[in-house]
């Protein structure tokens, strides 16, 4: 049992390590230099901007996602609802509005609520044969998704026009917030995208691997076209495999880290649960890329990066059961020996739970301090003991990620792969 004891700590030590090290590059990391504005004509932003809406049942949140959205200061956009056959007032609320620029298409049962993917997939078709009728550029033509609860800040295709005006940059991903961080569950949430998510894409921006998220992600139409009739695919992460699909072509992902989609955040633990296991069963999908990644032209570094984010399922896997097993071997340790005479007052016990409490509560605490400090000027920030307080309560959180992984392997095993909705909750609700 000792034996096993010192082999769990060692692999822990090793995993730890390797987070901890990750973190400090990540957060050493200076922001990554943009475009200059100098560099950029008025012949090189000449974008016409399509937002891709796909909708399950978002009467809740429809209307104002759509206005938000034609509220942008861009001459040049348009806004289409794809519906998946909503039993609900979705489609009846959007045309309602009676707008020019706004429209809908509709899918219906059998051929419906297939995914995510399949939904983009097939307005994507419709798309590609507009604009041949049309004799339109696709390379000027930029797709854009946002979830059905998405809010764009008002910069957010300033700052797309200053990514594709680099005719190499085939997509982009957008920095995410939460609306509703007043409360603890989405404020957590808030921490991770904003900060934890938002660092590590920083950092793809060296290793020119920056991932595609499902909210906030612009595609040019021209790199679409290479990726045939379905550029979207079946994966659970298909937002993850369409940007691999568009670096393999060569193409450029970039970063944007100026400007903010808001979303609402999960409150309820089972629901989160449920989102991230589809999340992780889709990583784990994705692994059936690594020997196209390994033939790509890819840079070494790249490639590495790109390794490391598919790897994360197995070594969290890893990971979850030495906890679960240390738990139970040190359990059954303790029961043995007498518990008053293995905790004394001595200064290296005393040493020795310090150093794991630091271990435990540390990288909570510096991701949320560094929340604090790139978010305190925000309206609506969040204050410096809330994030103390998410800090403290930051391993509770990661150990709902047991569960999730779990779920997701299972699943994979059993080749179940049906798609989950998210919850939406009102406006009003999101603002109390």
């Amino acid at each position: 049992m000792t034996g096993l004891i010192h082999l769990f700590t060692i692999i822990s030590v090793v995993l730890v390590c390797i987070y901890f090290g990750y973190t400090t590059f990540i957060l050493l990391l200076p922001p990554f230099k943009k475009q200059d504005d100098a560099e950029i004509t008025k012949a090189d932003i000449d974008f016409y901007y399509l937002f891709l809406v796909p909708c399950l049942n978002e009467e809740k949140v429809i209307t104002k996602t759509v206005q938000s959205i034609l509220d942008l200061p861009h001459k040049h956009k348009m806004v289409i609802v794809v519906d998946d056959d909503s039993d609900d007032e979705t489609v009846a609320r959007v045309r309602a509005m009676r707008l020019h620029n706004a429209k809908v298409i509709e899918r219906k049962l059998p051929n419906a609520q297939l995914g995510k993917g399949e939904s983009l997939n097939y307005s994507f078709q419709k798309i590609k044969r507009a604009v041949t009728k049309l004799g339109a550029d696709p390379s000027k033509i930029i797709l854009t998704v946002i979830d059905g609860d998405g809010r764009p800040s008002q910069n957010l295709l300033l700052e797309a026009d200053k990514m594709f005006a680099d005719p190499a940059v085939g997509a982009a991903q957008t920095r995410i917030r939460i609306t509703n961080r007043h409360k603890l569950m989405p404020m957590m949430q808030d921490i991770e995208f904003f900060s934890t998510v938002s660092s590590i894409q920083n950092s793809r921006e060296y290793t020119d691997s920056v991932g595609l998220g499902g909210n906030g992600q612009f595609t040019r139409l021209s790199a679409l076209y290479e990726l045939g009739e379905t550029p979207w695919s079946k994966c659970l992460l298909e937002d993850f495999d369409l940007g691999l699909s568009i670096l393999l072509k060569g193409w450029k992902n970039k970063y944007i880290s100026e400007a903010v989609v808001y979303q609402q955040g999960l409150t309820s633990i089972k629901r989160f649960v449920k989102q991230r296991a589809r999340w992780v069963q889709g990583n784990i999908q994705s692994m059936n890329r690594l020997k196209e990644i390994n033939h790509s032209k890819l840079s070494n570094i790249s490639k590495m990066d790109l390794y490391y984010f598919l790897a994360q399922p197995w070594i969290n896997l890893l990971g979850s059961l030495i906890m679960v097993f240390s738990w139970i071997f040190m359990a059954l340790f303790f029961h043995q020996i007498q518990i008053s005479s293995a905790i004394s007052n001595t200064w290296e016990n005393w040493s020795a739970i310090a150093f794991l409490l630091l271990l435990i509560f540390s990288p909570g605490l510096t991701w949320c301090m560094y929340h604090y400090s790139v978010s305190k000027n925000d309206i609506d920030s969040t204050s410096f003991w809330r994030c103390i307080v998410a800090g403290l309560v930051m391993p509770l959180y990661n150990l709902l990620t047991i569960p999730s992984i779990w779920i997701a392997f299972w699943r994979q095993l059993f080749k179940k792969e049906g798609w989950t909705k998210t919850e939406r909750l009102d406006d009003d609700m999101v603002q109390q």
